[in-house]
């Protein structure tokens, strides 16, 4: 029973796109900072980037909201970046859990500021989900909102675009950043 378990989830992982080898190294409450792959000079929980960083409000609609515009409460990707003398790169490759991963370039961030958001604001929906008080104003993203950790860019600010290949840039469930010269 137990060699079917591990069989089953090995698949499973495969499916996902995740392997053996690197699901081990994947946390999904840890963002890390690389300096190529698989060389980490900083990792954060959401807890940890809270404190480092100042936080930033970016009200937005999604291309999934359904122009329905949310609150997401983050800190700066431009300010992390920096942070590890990291603002001369061109490009930002950002790596989510599911080994999805998406280069983003400095141009754009340095333009359109995108957050890496951490918390959503409370919506009447959460407060009959009892996910959210009566006098909370934000809640930690879960699964289902792509947290912990999740790119979140200004999107009315973004260049209209009908190629829907333009939303790689919202990264979900965001595990890794890796500047690149």
């Amino acid at each position: 029973m137990l060699k079917y378990r591990i069989s089953l989830a090995a698949s499973l992982m495969l499916l996902s796109g995740l392997t053996l080898a690197n699901a081990a190294d994947n946390k999904p409450n840890v963002l890390t900072i690389e300096k190529e792959a698989g060389k980490p000079i900083a990792t954060y929980t959401v807890e940890e980037l809270g404190k480092a960083f100042p936080s930033k409000l970016l009200e937005t609609a999604t291309p999934w909201t359904n122009g329905e515009k949310r609150r997401y409460r983050g800190s700066s990707l431009k300010d992390i970046l920096a942070k590890y003398s990291s603002a001369d790169a061109k490009i930002v490759t950002g790596v989510a859990l599911d080994g999805f991963e998406a280069k983003l370039e400095m141009k754009e961030i340095k333009s359109y500021d995108p957050i890496i958001a951490t918390e959503v604001d409370c919506v009447d929906s959460d407060r009959l989900a009892a996910t959210c008080t009566k006098e909370q104003e934000f809640r930690p993203l879960t699964d289902a909102d792509r947290g912990p950790f999740y790119v979140v860019w200004p999107y009315n600010q973004l260049p209209k675009s009908t190629n829907s290949d333009e939303n790689y840039r919202w990264i979900w469930f965001l595990a890794a950043l890796r500047p690149e010269k």
